[in-house]
């Protein structure tokens, strides 16, 4: 077989042009999109287009139709036409090659550039540095961990708890994936296609805008490893603030006056061009970012959302690199097929972490011993890998030899520390600078600022907002007070007639406890979702929940009031105890998901809520959520606090379980009547550990292991340990690679004590199931009508509350049934609810890619 390449094309392109442009067309379109105006303007000039030529392709949107409709024009008038193309073709590669050469003007403007951006990126700006303080840059960046891949956001879980997910993962891959070094963000990967466009990704607080400074300070430092001409940086604060159309040209040019000169240089090079847009969840419009109307010169006038979606989508500069950086929040407004590489931050190492504390402290011998007490606090060493969340961390072991408070415990201990931790730094500092302390506030002045603080900071949390601009009346209201510098970081946005200062939280988190502590000291009644239990859905209200749970505890209620003059009110604590000891009792009882509420618990901190809590029956269910560190330190501070109750039900399905989390937990798997550990991938040191409670529990009946990955030698230890104590009754290991052999292991222990053995979706062969389908314990098909509809209710459930990907998991699971199955009674309802379901899921989706995969399976179960 003949297989027909481009050089061959090329080569016999004198016999026949017209060929060539049929069967090239796919790579013509590649590469003349960034010139294909001036090559139109050549066939015009040599009379193989006509002026209604030209017309009928400017018509077309976007410089790839444009060329797809030279093509198509050519194809209609000929083998003539398609030669003198190719001719126009040769003539623009030969004079690109020399075209546009780097003048000295060029290079002047250049270094000017670089002097410029090298300037602007020397000083790091710390989240609470004091007025005139310069922190250099170069000797406080500390390297962060970028990884290939991005964090989808979970429907019901908070970005900065999902990060606890994310950061398991990435530690259970660590061997499969390689660190990525800024400056390799646009090089190949694997000899592929040149990568133009980059999405970084990483919740707030993980450094997105110190990597976009490190670029730009590399950058201006002449780091031979930056092949760009030029770097353009723009912020998404700074254009939320154009409210007219406008170009591309004077968004350069607004704080770039002195590229003028060669800007027509650089956009004609732009292959040599990097742009960088900071901060997409910040845009006021990154929903509507799917442009309509492209823009395609750099002087045309539109929406600054258009703007940014021709530039994101390729129609604007389309030989410009452009890297996006953006919170998890916002990615699935970006058009997926426009970005070539994912970038995900996922914050510091432990290496990091030591090196952040050493130049933090400035000195080696505190930077040890500092880094040595958070070593021993798991919680602490665990946010340190966000670097706010070290910072926070620092600030706190800085002041709290003067605080005087324990080391902490929950979250909102750091957050209370850290609030006193900058109280007391505003104070000395206000001391020190104003003689006699007439400039320092008295306690009850700072306590009034933070609360209009709080208020800010609830008001704006109820509206999904983490900017605030100087317009805004609440920000007004700040105005001339000292210690809102302290708290909230400034940046001043300039455009032609127009200056405002922007204002946000140090920290999303940081918001959100200054939201809850505004609710626990004054009257302002719990938000409705909170109230109504709505939160528990999209997790949106998590964390504050939280903190206003810490906040309302007896330990940090007192200690604010201590040392911060800031007083909860008593009716609310007693309140909110309540809420708490009613929500678990009853999640408990039904079984519903419990996880946030068990935070809550933790953050009381109180045991003796527990007594008030426990019912008759005890179901633990914290399902469908990988766990990080500080779920499975709530989790097990629960369990603790039960000891000698017994557990009816722990769920533990889908929560990333393995040997080391099985180990963890061990002891209270004794307590355990029936225990759910379906899709975790258990290796058989964590099927030994099931093993090893089975032996010696008198408790567990019901075990689920439905798609762990456990074979015939899993099995076979499983049954040797059933047989020592022979409590267990019934079996799930649905979706797993049990063979007939591992069956036979089961032969001595039916239908006693195990009454139902669940097997289907397994390796068993025709033959192998009806050998074994004689045996009414050992479940292959689908038939028993009560045990189907009890699993496909259950099923269904998960699947109502959990995000499109968990749903899309368990759908490829479950949609494996033949024609016959699915006429049973219990298989239509269920099947039926589901496809209502994915309908439902298809309505309110904003990703093409998430919609596509949903409608097939929606067109699955309806054939």
């Amino acid at each position: 077989m003949m297989v027909l390449t481009s050089a061959m094309v090329e080569e016999d392109a004198r016999h026949s042009c017209l060929t060539a442009v049929r069967v090239l067309r796919v790579s013509l379109v590649d590469e003349l999109e960034g010139r294909i105006d001036a090559l139109l303007e050549v066939l015009v000039g040599q009379e193989a287009f006509t002026r209604d030529d030209r017309e009928e392709v400017l018509c077309e949107r976007g410089p790839r139709a444009r060329v797809r409709k030279v093509l198509d024009i050519l194809e209609c008038k000929g083998e003539e036409a398609a030669k003198v193309f190719f001719s126009v073709r040769s003539q623009q590669q030969l004079s690109q090659n020399t075209a546009q050469p780097r003048t000295s003007e060029y290079k002047k403007v250049q270094q000017k550039h670089k002097d410029v951006l090298r300037r602007r990126s020397e000083s790091m700006l710390f989240y609470n540095s004091r007025h005139g303080e310069k922190i250099l840059f170069s000797e406080h960046y500390v390297n962060l961990l970028l990884v290939d891949g991005h964090q989808a956001l979970e429907i019901k879980r908070h970005e900065v708890l999902a990060f606890g997910q994310k950061r398991l993962s990435l530690q259970h891959k660590t061997g499969l994936q390689r660190k990525i070094a800024p400056a390799e963000l646009f090089s190949r990967a694997n000899g592929k296609r040149p990568v133009k466009k980059v999405l970084v990704t990483g919740v707030a607080g993980i450094g997105k805008t110190v990597l976009v400074q490190k670029i730009l300070f590399d950058f201006g430092e002449n780091k031979d490893h930056l092949t760009f001409d030029f770097v353009i940086h723009m912020s998404f604060r700074d254009l939320n603030l154009i409210d007219k159309p406008t170009n591309f040209r004077e968004l350069v040019l607004r704080k770039n006056r002195h590229l003028s000169k060669e800007l027509d240089r650089i956009f004609a090079n732009d292959d040599k061009l990097l742009i960088i847009l900071d901060g997409f969840d910040e845009f006021r419009h990154y929903r509507r970012c799917h442009a309509e109307a492209f823009v395609t010169e750099p002087e045309e006038e539109a929406e600054v959302k258009e703007i940014v979606g021709s530039l994101l989508q390729g129609e604007l500069l389309p030989n410009a690199s452009v890297m996006v950086t953006s919170r998890p929040t916002a990615i699935n407004h970006i058009p997926v097929g426009c970005i070539d590489r994912y970038v995900l931050i996922a914050g510091f190492s432990l290496a990091e972490v030591q090196d952040f504390f050493l130049r933090y402290f400035q000195d080696a011998t505190v930077a040890r011993r500092m880094f040595s007490t958070v070593s021993a606090n798991e919680l602490m060493l665990t946010l340190c890998y966000i670097p706010a969340f070290c910072y926070i961390v620092c600030c706190i072991l800085n002041e709290s030899k003067d605080i005087g408070g324990e080391m902490p415990k929950t979250m909102t201990d750091i957050y209370v520390q850290y609030l006193v931790a900058l109280l007391r730094s505003h104070t000395v500092s206000r001391t020190e600078t104003c003689p006699g302390g007439r400039g320092a506030e008295t306690t009850q002045q700072l306590s009034d600022i933070v609360l209009k603080l709080g208020r800010l900071a609830f008001k704006k949390l109820m509206e999904h907002q983490t900017l605030f601009y100087s317009s805004d009346q609440d920000v007004a209201g700040l105005q001339g007070c000292s210690l809102v510098s302290t708290f909230l970081d400034r940046t001043v946005a300039q455009e032609p007639g127009c200056t405002e200062e922007v204002f946000s939280f140090a920290h999303l988190t940081v918001q959100e406890f200054f939201a809850a502590l505004y609710c626990a000291v004054t009257d302002q009644p719990l938000p409705d979702a909170i109230q109504s239990g709505e939160s528990q859905n999209n997790g949106h209200f998590d964390l504050f929940s939280r903190f206003l749970s810490g906040i309302l505890s007896d330990r940090n209620s007192n200690f604010l009031s201590r040392q911060a003059g800031l007083y909860c009110r008593e009716e609310k604590v007693e309140m909110y105890r309540k809420k708490i000891i009613t929500d678990l009792a009853l999640l408990c009882e039904n079984g519903a998901h419990v996880l946030n509420c068990l935070h809550c618990l933790f953050e009381q901190q109180d045991p003796t809520m527990v007594l008030a809590v426990l019912p008759e029956l005890l179901r633990v269910n914290v399902s469908d959520e990988t766990l990080s560190q500080m779920d499975h330190n709530a989790l097990k501070y629960f369990l603790t606090l039960t000891e000698g109750k017994i557990l009816l039900e722990l769920d533990l399905t889908g929560t990333g379980m393995n040997f080391d989390s099985l180990k963890d937990i061990q002891p209270f798997l004794y307590r355990c009547q029936r225990l759910w550990l379906g899709e975790n991938n258990l290796d058989m040191d964590a099927v030994q550990v099931l093993a090893d409670v089975l032996k010696v529990s008198d408790n567990i009946t019901h075990l689920g292991l439905g798609w762990t990955n456990i074979g015939d030698d899993e099995l076979q230890a499983l049954c040797a340990a059933i047989r020592a104590k022979k409590k267990l009754q019934e079996l799930w290991m649905e979706g797993n690679r049990v063979s007939h052999r591992g069956l036979l292991s089961l032969a001595d222990l039916t239908p006693d004590p195990v009454q139902t053995i669940v097997v289907i979706w397994n390796n068993l062969y025709e033959t192998e199931s009806a050998c074994v389908r004689s045996q009414d314990s050992i479940m292959v098909n689908f038939t028993d009508e009560e045990t189907w509809q009890a699993w496909g209710q259950w099923v269904f459930k998960r699947c109502e509350v959990s995000s499109n990907e968990k749903l899309l998991a368990v759908l490829h699971k479950v949609c494996n049934m033949s024609n016959d199955c699915l006429e049973l009674r219990w298989a239509k309802t269920f099947y039926g609810q589901l496809s209502q379901l994915i309908k439902r899921r298809i309505q309110c989706c904003t990703e093409d890619d998430m919609c596509k995969k949903l409608q097939r399976f929606d067109r699955l179960l309806n054939l």
